[in-house]
């Protein structure tokens, strides 16, 4: 303790502040402070907007935000069902879609559509104007697999081809069965066709809380299989 005193005393000498340094300090700070409370030289209506294609001047925030949004790569599809019809999801404006990455080999697909779970889910939402297509982008299957699959299984839904993998890569898709629920492009729920423990539809819920005009309580899950 002693020796820390000493030192402290020793550091802490008294500084002697020249009368000079003290005028340039005040001009400088007096400098500072006509910069600060001057107004600004330029504003963004004194700017030239010749030219200016995407100037963002004189726009207000919330407007900047939502154009930065429209910009951003949206989930918009056009894929051909198993018959050859091309769906375009541009032309399903403010439509809700269900996407449902499906493969009919697949073990964890198998028990939903086995117990017709897919199936009703989809002719329900149907019902509220929903359009519901499994989407397969698996490379092995076949335009032929799929519809004895969807003969078999009795789906009434549309299954889209994406056997070269591309859109479900865009959106990312990852394994099968993985939902997602979009609308205008944009992705409001994605995950878990249900909870296998409590049996909990999240799919449905989700799209009921849409058109209820709701933000989806539970925008991702953890999509299994």
């Amino acid at each position: 303790m002693h020796i820390f005193v000493r030192s402290y005393i020793r550091i802490c000498k008294p500084i002697v502040i020249p009368p000079v340094l003290v005028i340039e300090l005040s001009f400088m700070t007096l400098l500072a402070l006509i910069l600060v409370l001057s107004p600004p030289l330029f504003s963004a209506d004194d700017h030239n907007h010749d030219g200016c294609e995407n100037c963002t001047c004189g726009q207000k925030s919330e407007d900047i935000k939502s154009n930065a949004s429209d910009e951003q790569g949206k989930f918009n599809f056009s894929l051909k069902d198993l018959d050859g019809k091309l769906h375009d999801s541009a032309k399903m404006k403010d439509k809700i879609i269900v996407l449902e990455w499906t493969e009919n080999g697949c073990p964890a697909v198998k028990p939903l559509y086995k117990a017709n779970k897919v199936q009703k889910a989809a002719a329900a939402l149907k019902e509220k104007g929903v359009h519901w297509f499994s989407v397969c982008s698996t490379h092995y299957n076949t335009v032929a697999g799929l519809k004895k699959f969807k003969e078999a299984k009795k789906v009434q839904h549309k299954i889209l081809q994406d056997f070269d993998g591309k859109f479900g890569k865009k959106i990312g898709a990852k394994r099968t069965p993985h939902v997602f629920v979009i609308k205008n492009g944009e992705i409001l729920y994605q995950g878990a066709f249900d909870d296998r423990r409590s049996g909990e539809n999240y799919v449905v819920k989700a799209v009921d809380e849409i058109l209820a005009g709701k933000e989806v309580s539970t925008p991702r899950t953890r999509a299994y299989g």
